[in-house]
């Protein structure tokens, strides 16, 4: 998702396009944009990227993207060599969580944490108005967060192999029951007995790891999004009631109101912020 913004919030141009670890592909991308929406590039105050993976945001370097194929990228000296602007970088999901504080569910709120539910799961923490980053860059990785089973059934996390959290609930996970996730979620809606025992387990794994993150965290809101999100009004009441019973640590748990583009709103945030502009 490329998307251009004005300090106020206003989207004034959108385009949804492949993701690839191209350098040429990316900035060309990007180019085409502003020449479509009439933008000149002296009027651009500085660009923002969210990616999938671990990025250094203060030295604008990529330390893991497996998905890019990305390892120790350079990042922002890399971009810096097609656009001669103020280069900002950070993890995709810590780009939804700004999206959110800047134009989404988030708006007003210091403490929050997002959880993306796609392909894979992560997540993004907003303390005290700030994000947590962690020594590593890796605050958030939930996941690779495991319960007593997990260990009974000898399982273990490593890196570039799906955490044990994200094995449960991510879309790929539920897409090894056969079906598109948003097809068992329909099937589930529809009374479909073997849809409602895996859309069940899904409700029970994923309230686990919020309510362990509400009774760690201690945030005003929980807000779900990423593909399966999308699917997930059919189940969240049954999700509040699960966390509710697992923590009594109070909470609110909703989702996306800016739906897939909180990570690109968040990267607009993220350059404007670095610049002072918002």
């Amino acid at each position: 998702m490329i998307l251009i913004a004005d300090p106020s919030g206003e989207i004034v141009y959108r385009k949804k396009v492949n993701t690839s670890g191209e350098f040429d592909v990316i900035s060309g991308h990007i180019a085409e944009c502003l020449r479509i929406a009439d933008i000149p590039l002296e009027q651009v105050a500085a660009i923002g990227f969210g990616v999938p993976g671990i990025a250094n945001s203060e030295e604008g370097t990529v330390i893991e993207a497996p998905a890019l194929k990305w390892n120790h990228v350079p990042f922002r000296e890399r971009m810096q060599r097609y656009f001669d602007k103020p280069i900002f970088v950070d993890n995709d999901v810590n780009c939804a969580a700004l999206g959110e504080k800047w134009l989404g569910s988030a708006r007003n709120t210091n403490d929050f944490v997002v959880v993306a539910i796609g392909t894979g799961v992560g997540s993004a923490i907003m303390a005290n108005g700030s994000l947590v980053k962690g020594n590593d860059y890796m605050a958030g990785e939930v996941a690779y967060m495991v319960v007593e089973q997990d260990v009974l059934s000898n399982r273990s996390n490593s890196f570039g192999d799906f955490g044990l959290f994200e094995k449960k609930i991510s879309g790929l996970a539920l897409s090894q029951h056969g079906t598109m996730p948003n097809e068992l979620f329909e099937r589930f809606v529809r009374g479909d007995e073997k849809s409602i025992s895996i859309i069940h387990q899904f409700v029970t794994d994923l309230s686990i790891g919020i309510a362990n993150m509400v009774s760690m965290l201690n945030p005003q809101k929980v807000i779900l999004c990423g593909g399966v999100a999308q699917s997930l009004p059919a189940v969240l009441e049954r999700i509040r009631s699960t966390v509710a019973s697992l923590t009594p640590v109070p909470t609110t748990i909703e989702l996306t109101t800016i739906g897939e583009e909180a990570g690109a709103i968040g990267a607009a945030a993220l350059a404007f912020e670095k610049v002072g502009v918002i």
